[in-house]
């Protein structure tokens, strides 16, 4: 398949009923009632909807056995919104690994959850020698002008994150923050104010100090019993209107 990131196989299509917590959601299985592992801590209210049909892949949970994977699209149905941040991160490797991101050319990943002043980010890649701080934020929001948007709800640590790497950006080092788009054909990116004021400042803030603000696109689809994960758009851009708004630039 082209484009092709990531197959998780052994996925099963299901039903959302609820979600109970945090980190659970409730959905029907084969006519039984599962709890699924959530992985995503947004609040997802137009991807966790009563009848919504899903995907779950099967873990060795100690409690749970099953982990919420997919959402269908309300857009485009028969394919699929990745809501599983596992999976995002993966597939961001693998694109890292392939060199299919003009952003990350050359660059492999040397180290997972680094730990950075109070935060732990995400990776640190290796790109011509030089270190590259990265933090990957999951954007499965979709806004009224076909936007992808985050934060949905207020987020402490997406604030302190943005932080720490405007930080870094001051003391010379270099750094990647990328939106990951994990759904079917949005326009660009940006914030959702609404979600989080105090998150979008600070990203508008990080653009101005130079901070490389990155987004891409991926979506799934199936594949017999597999789910699919590809990248539809590897440099998708910034919203122009937003971009122009906090840089001041036409």
């Amino acid at each position: 398949m082209p484009n092709e990131l990531l197959r998780l196989p052994s996925v099963r299509e299901c039903t959302i009923r609820r979600r109970l917590n945090r980190f659970v959601v409730e959905a029907t299985i084969d006519g039984r009632v599962e709890r699924l592992h959530n992985t995503n801590t947004g609040r997802l209210l137009d991807l966790l909807v009563e009848g919504r049909k899903c995907l779950a892949e099967p873990i060795n949970g100690r409690k749970l056995r099953w982990r919420l994977t997919a959402v269908e699209d309300s857009k485009y149905p028969g394919t699929w919104d990745i809501v599983n941040t596992l999976a995002q991160n993966r597939a961001f490797e693998i694109a890292v690994e392939r060199s299919m991101l003009p952003y990350t050319k050359g660059c492999e990943v040397l180290s997972r959850n680094p730990r950075v002043g109070s935060s732990f980010l995400d990776y640190v890649l290796t790109c011509g020698g030089r270190p590259v701080y990265v933090e990957t934020k999951s954007a499965v929001l979709r806004g009224p002008n076909n936007e992808a948007m985050y934060p949905d709800c207020p987020t402490a640590r997406g604030v302190r994150h943005v932080r720490e790497l405007v930080r870094l950006v001051k003391e010379g080092e270099s750094v990647l923050l990328l939106f990951i788009a994990a759904m079917p054909g949005p326009r660009c990116f940006r914030p959702y104010e609404k979600g989080d004021p105090e998150l979008a400042a600070e990203l508008g803030r990080a653009l101005r100090e130079g901070v490389s603000v990155k987004a891409l696109s991926m979506h799934g689809l199936m594949a017999g019993e597999e789910l699919v994960i590809v990248l539809e758009n590897p440099e998708l851009p910034l919203c122009p209107e937003w971009v122009a708004g906090v840089t001041g630039t036409p």
